[in-house]
């Protein structure tokens, strides 16, 4: 039996995963979830560096698709195929993404971890980043904001990016989908990385996304070492 944690490549993806660790609940297969949207999501579209950074990790990424009305049993299926014991999610705030979760856990048998559920979203963000965190703006829903595209959050930046949130009217952690991230840098990642914008891709109603390229910051740290430890 295993755990799986869904992944994406972005900021809550990751957290989630350390949090379990320190709960002691080791992930063993990443699992990244393409749903049928009207365009790519951002980390579809970017699944090249969701690779590199499942890589990093030493652990293997697996893909499902969800289609139509039938993604609860695609979701639920899944894990039955990876034998899963259970499945480790990185919502915040959203009922109805709990709800999901949990529907697809009983009916797969599976037991469900959501270390990051109600938790406050401007400390949470705080926590994240004082963690070692490091993200990478790669979508925003709001068009005229396209400039925050390819901008790397950090220590040194987050209190700023909370006030650009916090004069967007946006939720700080994204949670409605106000922007979508990719990690640069975790304490479980053996190297940094940097995301260069090669192209900004229009989604309509969705607003933009960054296609990037990844730039491997430093060399990666031996193989046997396995990652974070709380």
């Amino acid at each position: 039996m295993v755990n799986v944690a869904l992944f994406s490549g972005g900021k809550d993806s990751m957290y989630s995963i350390m949090k379990a660790k320190e709960l002691g609940v080791d992930v063993d297969t990443l699992l990244f979830v393409k749903l049928s949207l009207q365009q790519p999501s951002p980390h579809e579209l970017n699944i090249h560096a969701v690779r590199i950074l499942a890589e990093d990790l030493g652990l293997p990424l697996e893909v499902v698709e969800l289609k139509g009305s039938h993604k609860d049993e695609a979701l639920a299926e899944k894990l039955k195929e990876l034998k899963a014991e259970a499945l480790i999610a990185g919502d915040a705030s959203l009922e109805d993404h709990l709800e999901w979760h949990e529907r697809v856990c009983r009916r797969a048998g599976v037991d469900l971890l959501e270390p990051l559920f109600k938790r406050p979203a401007k400390p949470l963000l705080k926590e994240m980043v004082e963690s070692g965190v490091r993200f990478t703006v790669i979508a925003v829903r709001s068009t005229p904001r396209a400039d925050l595209l390819g901008v790397e959050v950090s220590k040194k930046n987050v209190g700023w990016f909370i006030e650009v949130c916090e004069e967007e009217g946006w939720d700080p952690l994204g949670e409605q989908g106000e922007y979508h991230t990719l990690i640069n840098a975790s304490p479980m990642l053996r190297s940094s990385y940097k995301y260069v914008v090669v192209e900004v891709v229009d989604r309509g109603a969705y607003g933009c996304t960054a296609l990037l390229n990844v730039l491997r910051s430093n060399p990666p740290a031996p193989r046997e070492w396995r990652g974070w430890q709380p």
